[in-house]
Protein backbone atom coordinates (compact mmCIF):
# COMPACT_ATOMS: atom_id res chain seq x y z
CA UNK A 1 0.00 0.00 0.00
CA UNK A 2 2.21 2.76 -1.32
CA UNK A 3 0.89 6.27 -1.54
CA UNK A 4 2.27 8.97 -3.76
CA UNK A 5 3.88 11.89 -1.96
CA UNK A 6 4.48 15.02 -4.03
CA UNK A 7 7.99 16.42 -4.04
CA UNK A 8 8.74 19.12 -1.49
CA UNK A 9 10.34 21.46 -4.01
CA UNK A 10 8.90 24.97 -3.94
CA UNK A 11 8.67 26.96 -7.14
CA UNK A 12 9.65 30.60 -7.32
CA UNK A 13 6.05 31.75 -7.52
CA UNK A 14 5.09 29.77 -4.43
CA UNK A 15 8.09 31.12 -2.56
CA UNK A 16 7.10 34.67 -3.52
CA UNK A 17 3.56 34.09 -2.32
CA UNK A 18 4.78 32.61 0.96
CA UNK A 19 7.19 35.47 1.58
CA UNK A 20 4.55 38.07 0.68
CA UNK A 21 2.06 36.44 3.01
CA UNK A 22 4.68 36.24 5.77
CA UNK A 23 5.41 39.95 5.30
CA UNK A 24 1.72 40.84 5.57
CA UNK A 25 1.33 38.71 8.69
CA UNK A 26 4.43 40.31 10.24
CA UNK A 27 3.11 43.80 9.43
CA UNK A 28 -0.25 43.07 11.03
CA UNK A 29 1.46 41.49 14.05
CA UNK A 30 3.86 44.36 14.70
CA UNK A 31 1.19 46.97 13.98
CA UNK A 32 -1.11 45.30 16.50
CA UNK A 33 1.74 45.09 19.00
CA UNK A 34 2.41 48.82 18.62
CA UNK A 35 -1.26 49.64 19.11
CA UNK A 36 -1.42 47.40 22.19
CA UNK A 37 1.56 49.08 23.87
CA UNK A 38 0.28 52.55 22.96
CA UNK A 39 -3.03 51.66 24.60
CA UNK A 40 -1.23 50.34 27.69
CA UNK A 41 0.79 53.58 27.99
CA UNK A 42 -2.43 55.62 27.72
CA UNK A 43 -4.17 53.43 30.32
CA UNK A 44 -1.26 53.84 32.75
CA UNK A 45 -1.34 57.61 32.30
CA UNK A 46 -5.09 57.68 32.96
CA UNK A 47 -4.59 55.62 36.11
CA UNK A 48 -1.83 57.98 37.27
CA UNK A 49 -4.01 61.02 36.52
CA UNK A 50 -6.94 59.50 38.43
CA UNK A 51 -4.79 58.84 41.50
CA UNK A 52 -3.29 62.34 41.31
CA UNK A 53 -6.77 63.92 41.16
CA UNK A 54 -7.96 61.82 44.10
CA UNK A 55 -5.01 63.02 46.21
CA UNK A 56 -5.37 66.64 45.07
CA UNK A 57 -2.07 66.67 43.17
CA UNK A 58 -1.56 68.43 39.83
CA UNK A 59 -2.05 66.36 36.71
CA UNK A 60 1.07 64.88 35.15
CA UNK A 61 1.75 65.88 31.55
CA UNK A 62 0.07 63.65 28.99
CA UNK A 63 2.39 61.31 27.06
CA UNK A 64 1.69 63.24 23.85
CA UNK A 65 2.74 66.53 25.46
CA UNK A 66 6.14 65.18 26.54
CA UNK A 67 7.67 65.46 23.08
CA UNK A 68 10.66 67.73 22.99
CA UNK A 69 11.13 70.41 20.38
CA UNK A 70 13.86 68.31 18.77
CA UNK A 71 11.50 65.35 18.33
CA UNK A 72 8.90 67.61 16.72
CA UNK A 73 11.52 68.97 14.32
CA UNK A 74 12.58 65.45 13.39
CA UNK A 75 8.99 64.48 12.67
CA UNK A 76 8.40 67.54 10.52
CA UNK A 77 11.62 67.42 8.53
CA UNK A 78 9.93 67.19 5.15
CA UNK A 79 12.82 68.82 3.33
CA UNK A 80 15.25 66.05 4.27
CA UNK A 81 12.63 63.39 3.49
CA UNK A 82 12.01 64.95 0.09
CA UNK A 83 15.69 64.88 -0.79
CA UNK A 84 15.92 61.24 0.28
CA UNK A 85 12.88 60.28 -1.81
CA UNK A 86 14.29 62.03 -4.88
CA UNK A 87 17.58 60.17 -4.40
CA UNK A 88 15.73 56.86 -4.06
CA UNK A 89 13.75 57.61 -7.22
CA UNK A 90 16.91 58.44 -9.16
CA UNK A 91 18.58 55.28 -7.87
CA UNK A 92 15.64 53.11 -8.87
CA UNK A 93 15.54 54.75 -12.29
CA UNK A 94 19.23 54.08 -12.92
CA UNK A 95 19.01 50.54 -11.52
CA UNK A 96 16.08 49.51 -13.68
CA UNK A 97 17.49 51.32 -16.70
CA UNK A 98 20.78 49.43 -16.49
CA UNK A 99 19.14 46.10 -15.63
CA UNK A 100 16.14 45.99 -17.96
CA UNK A 101 16.19 49.11 -20.11
CA UNK A 102 12.76 49.93 -21.52
CA UNK A 103 9.76 51.25 -19.67
CA UNK A 104 10.39 49.61 -16.27
CA UNK A 105 12.90 52.32 -15.37
CA UNK A 106 10.02 54.78 -14.85
CA UNK A 107 9.16 53.01 -11.58
CA UNK A 108 11.68 55.40 -10.05
CA UNK A 109 9.37 58.29 -10.90
CA UNK A 110 6.98 57.29 -8.10
CA UNK A 111 9.29 58.05 -5.15
CA UNK A 112 10.83 60.89 -7.17
CA UNK A 113 7.53 62.72 -7.51
CA UNK A 114 6.74 62.05 -3.84
CA UNK A 115 10.08 63.67 -3.01
CA UNK A 116 9.27 66.69 -5.17
CA UNK A 117 5.91 67.02 -3.40
CA UNK A 118 7.63 66.84 0.01
CA UNK A 119 10.13 69.52 -1.03
CA UNK A 120 7.32 71.74 -2.26
CA UNK A 121 5.39 71.22 0.97
CA UNK A 122 8.46 71.97 3.11
CA UNK A 123 9.17 75.14 1.15
CA UNK A 124 5.59 76.41 1.34
CA UNK A 125 5.36 75.49 5.02
CA UNK A 126 8.58 77.39 5.78
CA UNK A 127 7.36 80.44 3.84
CA UNK A 128 3.98 80.54 5.55
CA UNK A 129 5.46 79.97 9.01
CA UNK A 130 7.95 82.79 8.45
CA UNK A 131 5.17 85.08 7.24
CA UNK A 132 2.95 84.21 10.23
CA UNK A 133 5.82 84.74 12.70
CA UNK A 134 6.73 88.13 11.21
CA UNK A 135 3.09 89.32 11.30
CA UNK A 136 2.77 88.10 14.91
CA UNK A 137 5.97 89.94 15.85
CA UNK A 138 4.70 93.17 14.27
CA UNK A 139 1.39 92.95 16.14
CA UNK A 140 3.11 92.31 19.47
CA UNK A 141 5.46 95.31 19.08
CA UNK A 142 2.60 97.75 18.36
Amino acid sequence: MLTYLPPLAVTGMELGLYLGLAGLIAGVFFGGLGMYFHHQRQALWHETARIALEKGQPLPPAPDEQESQQERELKNNDFRSGLIMIAIGAGLYLFFLSLFGGWLCYVGAIPGFIGVALLLYATLNALFNRKNKSSADRSSHS
